[in-house]
């Protein structure tokens, strides 16, 4: 049984059914707006960063989220550094109405455009699971995809389709499933050659990011990131 269900870039329904330690900075300014950075850069130790001047964030490591902290809202100017090394500047309207998201993959910060509100907290007996999109430096197609989802349910053989358009940088609400194996895998809409694909185990109360990434020749990769 196939359960398909639309949507652009990664704006993702919940369905009722992307790390080693970070440290959230407790000096960072009080404010109406939230930031969560996905860090997803294996070349990269940790990252930390900066808004309007302040660090807010500190030692975010690979294959990790950070948690939501609070940061000044509006128009503000971001610093992204690894080891000291400014990675980039960025000015952006951080939103008040839900969690702004940063990535940093392929070496580089990006925000997150396209974002689905959700209050980002686990359901302590389901998998919590939400998809990132970060978009690469080429949109030669295929650029709409759909994502061939399997997670535990009474029928082993169901597949949930969601359809994306990777030319949008994205990040999507946790949606909630029954603990144990899933499986993820990227083909070109209406089409059935896998563009990449990952497996992994995740248990009640856990949170993870499947962070989907293309590199300049055009390939797609993806990481699953553990999200605080």
């Amino acid at each position: 049984m196939r359960i398909r269900i639309q949507f652009v870039g990664y704006v993702v329904l919940p369905c009722g059914l992307l790390f080693g330690a970070c440290s959230n900075s407790p000096n960072g300014p009080a404010g109406g707006a939230e930031l969560k950075v996905f860090h997803a850069s294996p070349t990269l130790g940790p990252v930390d960063v900066e808004v309007g001047g302040v660090t807010v964030l500190h030692a975010v490591a690979y294959g990790t989220s950070s948690s939501a902290v609070q940061v000044p809202g509006g128009q503000q100017h971001l610093v992204v550094r690894a080891g000291g090394q400014i990675l980039g500047e960025l000015d952006q309207a951080l939103s008040l109405q839900h969690v702004n998201g940063l990535v940093v993959a392929g070496g580089a910060p990006l925000f997150l455009t396209a974002v689905t509100p959700d209050t980002g907290q686990p359901v302590s007996n389901r998998a919590n699971i939400r998809m990132v999109n970060v978009v690469g430096p080429t949109s030669v197609p295929p650029t709409l995809l759909q994502a061939l989802v399997k997670a535990p349910n009474p029928n082993p053989d169901s597949v949930m389709t969601f359809g994306l358009d990777t030319r949008i940088a994205s990040y999507g609400t946790l949606m909630y499933f029954d603990p144990g194996h899933f499986s993820f895998k990227f083909v070109p809409s209406g089409e059935s050659t896998i563009l990449t694909e990952t497996s992994f185990d995740v248990a009640a109360g856990q949170k993870r990011a499947v962070v989907l990434e293309r590199a300049a020749d055009g390939s797609y990769r993806v990481q699953v990131l553990v999200e605080q």
